[in-house]
């Protein structure tokens, strides 16, 4: 049951109301997802999600879907719910499938967004990685295109859009060097913690495939274990005043961290399963020795004293 997710959520009960959405206490026939024609949002765990549905001609026109669909192969517009990773977080069973500006409304006041995982559909990685009829191979044929395929998440208190905006990438070929090229297809973490108190997010989609009616490149993504912490003792601005710095990222042998915060903080460190790896205490700065961890992605996470941030680091 996702139980490895509560590692981004170890904070200090005293200043913090924790919700973790994992969408497991919605009933699917299988292979199957969420559907209205009156266009009902549904809910979870204090988080409204929008969905719409056009009627003239009867199909999903917007918003959020939860679904239990696996179906990690079929590359076409016949599967519009299926992530790449074939099940939910930890091999759960239901997750969301979403479209471009969907909306997440927060039901309890005082919250922040700390972030969930996230992952391409089925539908758009295939579309990105081989192209089709409406939209381009990414990187064209020389494989130097700097394409990209990219979500901003914006919050919103009390009707205004916020300055700050979370980005997370789920292809990029910017590089000059292809070979760091790539299409995520596992579900990573998306930190929004920055965005601060909000009261909903909203989802903006951007590629760089456009063509002469728009994106070509489908408006599609999945999440899972969504996070979202609701404050009571001037918590998030003790969140937003830890700083810390890792380095160097990405790292060999051992990479250090040095935070602003006096106080006695938890570390641990997991790996993209969930697995803890390595979990220390440390005041101000601490240095890490990695020369017997796997290469590859991990998560970093730091608690106490009533703060808590996340980051993702990787090992060469």
């Amino acid at each position: 049951m996702k139980q490895f997710f509560l590692l981004f959520c170890a904070l200090s009960l005293i200043s913090r109301g924790q919700t973790i959405c994992t969408f497991e206490t919605f009933t699917l026939a299988p292979n199957s997802f969420y559907q209205s024609t009156l266009s009902t949002n549904f809910n979870s765990n204090n988080l409204e999600f929008s969905y719409d549905w056009d009627n003239t001609n009867s199909f999903w026109s917007g918003g959020f879907s939860y679904t239990n669909k696996r179906d990690s192969s079929n590359g076409t517009f016949s599967n519009l719910y299926g992530c790449r990773p074939f099940s939910g977080v930890s091999n759960s069973n239901i997750y969301a499938t979403a479209q471009d500006k969907s909306v997440i409304k927060i039901l309890t006041p005082n919250t922040t967004l700390n972030g969930m995982f996230i992952t391409n559909t089925t539908y758009a990685f295939k579309t990105i990685k081989n192209g089709n009829q409406f939209a381009k191979k990414f990187g064209g044929v020389s494989g130097n295109d700097p394409d990209y395929f990219k979500i901003t998440a914006k919050g919103y208190k009390n009707g205004a859009m916020k300055n700050d905006s979370a980005v997370f990438y789920l292809a990029d070929y910017r590089n000059s060097n292809n070979a760091l090229d790539y299409v995520v297809e596992n579900w990573q973490w998306f930190n929004t913690e920055n965005l601060g108190v909000i009261d909903s997010v909203k989802f903006f989609m951007y590629s760089s495939d456009v063509g002469q009616f728009g994106i070509n490149t489908p408006l599609f993504f999945s999440v899972d274990d969504i996070a979202a912490t609701q404050s009571f003792v001037g918590l998030n601005e003790n969140t937003r005043s830890l700083k810390f710095d890792v380095y160097p990222n990405p790292f060999a042998t051992s990479f250090k961290l040095k935070t602003n915060n006096e106080n006695l903080l938890d570390l641990k460190l997991y790996s993209v399963d969930g697995k803890l790896i390595h979990e220390t205490k440390f005041l101000s700065e601490t240095q890490i020795n990695t020369e017997f961890f796997s290469a590859g992605c991990y998560f970093l996470t730091i608690s106490g004293n009533g703060v808590f941030k996340s980051q993702k680091i990787i090992k060469q």
